[in-house]
């Protein structure tokens, strides 16, 4: 029998079973930024959920955290154009503050209604019309 030195070993083990999979790192990266499914990912790479899980989960990871804080950046950037639903929006998200309830906002009308004295409006309002037939 032959003996097997350690470099004849390794080229034998990479000949057994199937070829490696050499797969784009940066376009794994690219697709996580926007978000892409696993399943997603392994099905534009031709490649099993499996493989990524067990060879790129920490690119993968690292694409999507870039592709939130991109995400971020542009609706920050919106807002501080004018964007009014962006600016109502991070209001909620990042202050905490929210729309009233429909018998919080129910209480608050009935609040204003009451600040407001109708009568004395309508009163005004017909004065005017009067005064308007009258010319």
């Amino acid at each position: 029998m032959e003996e097997i030195t350690e470099n004849h070993i390794s080229v034998i083990k990479n000949k057994i079973g199937r070829p490696r999979l050499q797969l784009d790192e940066e376009q794994i990266i690219n697709l996580a930024k926007i978000n892409c499914t696993m399943i997603e990912i392994a099905s534009v790479m031709k490649c099993s959920v499996d493989s990524l899980e067990r060879n790129f989960a920490d690119i993968i990871k690292r694409g999507q955290e870039e592709g939130k804080t991109s995400l971020r950046r542009h609706m920050w950037i919106a807002a501080e154009k004018g964007n009014i639903t962006m600016q109502i929006w991070l209001s909620k998200q990042l202050l905490g503050m929210r729309e009233p309830k429909t018998e919080e906002a129910k209480e608050l009308a009935n609040h204003i209604v009451k600040i407001i004295d109708f009568s004395s409006l309508k009163k005004k309002r017909d004065e005017k019309t009067k005064e308007r037939e009258r010319r």
